[in-house]
């Protein structure tokens, strides 16, 4: 049965090399529409009590839940309030809590419950609460870093996943790079042609490619999945090339 196969691979080698072509390219393009889920959240177990506790605050409440927090130094209760419409401006962001929802800011704050002051206003420092879309998280956290400067800060789930995506698509990128290096490498020593590398190099990549694209059918990936598939299947694929060029040879030879 596996004789048949190989020998119908062999035989109909070009029909299966323009497949094998036309499969990468249009999984090239598949790749890109495939989702990257970032959110930690997704992967907790259904009966986890983060798990349980989120969904009961989403069914409890309407909104969106604040997910994260702006600090802004070195600001009058004026400055504070134009900062708030800004944040509010930002495409993505779905709602921002500060002083004024709490207490009327045109009463001096000293006059004001000191406990409810100092969670939103405290040392000329104004603290956001901040509410982002998570279809729009990346924008909206550069753009409110864009906005506030390197001298404030944020933190918060958004922040966490949008540094997360960012991290992980330039290392993966530097990681990607070294790895073609190395593997250029072996297989220049493990090698007797100079065009064998460029082959193995390109079968793999389009193997690739092919993966990637193929995710399609899941719809979303998680960004453990985005990050090491790639590198690890051009490591666990370079021996098993190595050995078909070899094998190749000594057949070829006989």
């Amino acid at each position: 049965m596996l004789k048949r196969f190989y020998t119908a691979v062999v035989h109909r080698r070009r029909a299966v090399l323009a497949a094998f072509v036309l499969a990468a390219v249009l999984s090239a393009f598949a790749s890109r529409a495939v989702q990257v889920d970032y959110d930690i959240n997704d992967y907790l177990p259904p009966d986890s009590p983060s798990t349980i506790a989120l969904e009961q605050m989403n069914s409890a409440f309407t909104g969106g839940i604040p997910n994260m927090r702006v600090m802004v130094r070195d600001v009058t209760v004026p400055e504070a309030l134009d900062y708030k419409e800004k944040l509010a401006a930002i495409d993505g962001v779905e709602s921002v809590t500060w002083l004024d929802d709490s207490l009327d800011v045109t009463v001096p704050l000293q006059m004001q419950d000191t406990a409810t002051v100092e969670n939103y206003y405290k040392d000329n420092c104004a603290l956001f609460t901040v509410t982002v879309d998570d279809a729009k998280r990346l924008e909206a956290v550069a753009a409110i870093q864009d906005l506030i400067g390197e001298d404030n800060a944020l933190a918060g789930a958004a922040v966490s996943t949008a540094v997360a995506t960012n991290s992980t698509v330039t290392e993966v990128a530097k990681i990607a790079a070294i790895a073609v290096v190395y593997v250029l490498f072996i297989l220049i020593l493990t090698t007797d042609s100079w065009v064998e590398p460029l082959l193995v190099l390109a079968g793999l990549g389009a193997a690739i490619l092919i993966n990637n694209g193929t995710n399609l059918m899941f719809g979303t990936i998680s960004f453990v999945t985005n990050a090491a598939g790639s590198i690890l299947q051009l490591a666990v694929s370079l021996d098993y090339s190595v050995f078909l060029i070899h094998r190749f040879a000594e057949c070829r030879a006989r």
